[in-house]
């Protein structure tokens, strides 16, 4: 169960972390236009998707209920397990002492680092995606095809003793199971 709750929690954090570059830069439009940082983070709640607006929604609950913006961040930082967005939830809170200005203009730097971590981490993805779906193409077409060439030769020239049951079983259960191993482990490594 532990296992599924890290798997659950470091999805949604990726989901968090796709989202934080767009979620600063219009945060920081509507802090220039002279909004508060509660009132904000009230518009841009209706924004953005899941699980960000959970997120936000969160915060504006520990606000409502008198907590203080400080507390009420931490809250929301201890729940996620995403380094990025307790990084920029810091920020916020050094926002919500001090005050925004465009002279000090801390949410545009950040939202900057995080769209460069964004290319590196698209510029890896990419690297490693022309290897897998080569890797997917030979468990797809190669493999079953010479593996039906073995056993047909093999089996007239070799008197290998392989059914017709395991020939089915491979092509059908065996090399499918491979590719669509190798199809959901494409998804999960993607940024």
């Amino acid at each position: 169960m532990r296992l599924l709750e890290r798997y659950l929690g470091l999805r949604r954090a990726k989901a968090l972390e796709s989202q934080l570059a767009l979620f600063l830069l219009s945060l920081r439009a509507k802090l220039l236009t002279g909004l508060t940082l509660e009132s904000s983070l009230k518009r841009l709640k209706e924004e953005f998707d899941k699980p960000l607006s959970e997120e936000i929604d969160f915060i504006l609950k520990e606000l409502d209920k008198g907590t203080d913006i400080s507390d009420a961040l931490m809250n929301c930082a201890s729940r996620v397990q995403s380094l990025e967005f307790k990084r920029v939830l810091s920020h916020l809170n050094e926002v919500a002492r001090s005050g925004y200005s465009e002279q000090s203009d801390t949410l545009k730097l950040l939202s900057d680092e995080l769209v460069a971590l964004q290319k590196a981490k698209l510029r890896d993805y990419s690297a490693k995606l022309a290897v897998l779906s080569l890797l997917f193409i030979a468990t797809s077409v190669v493999m079953p095809s010479l593996w039906l060439a073995f056993v047909t030769m093999g089996s007239a020239f070799f008197a290998l003793n392989i059914d017709a049951a395991q020939v089915w079983i491979s092509t059908t259960v065996l090399f499918p199971a491979l590719s669509a191993f190798i199809l959901i482990y494409i998804k999960e490594k993607a940024p």
